[in-house]
């Protein structure tokens, strides 16, 4: 089913009188595993092309979104309010960088070992926020705030298009790439890494598909690389 949606680029943020004005430059990048041919065209690190994990907007009921973003903040808990505060503080990849430091602590794997880990790691962030930046553009999806509707939020509302979230994105990448690393932690990566999504509706910025989708886009690209690193398996 066809659903039209709002525009992001056409109405004006709650409070404000003209429509928010972006940068779409990061999405088209230079990136590490991901080879971009054409426009819209992506390649893998195999060569063969991509067809990216997640819904076409259109296919979206977005007054069923707006709804569930209305009940959620009408009825928020502190426990979710102190969620997207924490989660909105600072950038999301430090943070998981951290998680990825402490587990190294936890078990011992070497600096060699540890800078390589890093160094996958960041050059996956990079190649998410490519992706998430190209498809917001490309999809121009409004925010919660952009439908004339008094929604409560606890923070100020980014200046780029909501789908799909890029906090939950660069976090679906990083479960894939903590879990091939620390697959003992598996739960409670997992666990970290949809709060820290989910973060995103609680704040009131965003729709719920928004996270959940930016989930499932962001654990594709990293299964992508971790199949670069069984491939290559360099011996710890």
């Amino acid at each position: 089913m066809r659903t039209e949606y709002r525009l992001w680029s056409l109405y004006p943020y709650q409070g404000e009188q003209t429509p928010p004005v972006g940068n779409p430059n990061a999405g088209f990048w230079p990136m590490f595993f991901i080879r971009r041919e054409g426009a819209n065209r992506f390649l893998d690190p195999f060569g063969k092309e991509i067809t990216w994990q997640i819904r076409e907007p259109l296919s979206i009921d977005w007054n069923s979104e707006l709804q569930i973003v209305e009940q959620t903040m009408s009825v928020i808990t502190h426990q979710q309010i102190q969620s997207a505060q924490y989660w909105a503080t600072g950038e999301i990849a430090e943070r998981f960088s951290t998680m990825l430091y402490d587990f190294a602590e936890q078990y011992p794997m070497g600096s060699p070992n540890c800078a390589r880990m890093q160094g996958f790691f960041h050059a996956t962030m990079n190649d998410v926020i490519v992706v998430c930046w190209y498809l917001k553009y490309l999809w121009d999806v409004a925010r919660p705030n952009q439908y004339g509707r008094n929604i409560r939020r606890l923070m100020d509302t980014p200046r780029f298009p909501a789908y799909p979230s890029a906090h939950a994105c660069l976090a679906g990448a990083a479960q894939e790439i903590m879990t091939y690393y620390f697959p003992q932690e598996q739960a409670r990566i997992k666990a970290t890494t949809e709060a820290s999504a989910q973060s995103r509706l609680y704040a009131g910025v965003h729709f719920k598909v928004d996270n959940d989708e930016g989930l499932r886009l962001g654990r594709q690209i990293g299964k992508i690389v971790v199949d670069v690193l069984k491939v290559q398996n360099v011996k710890q």
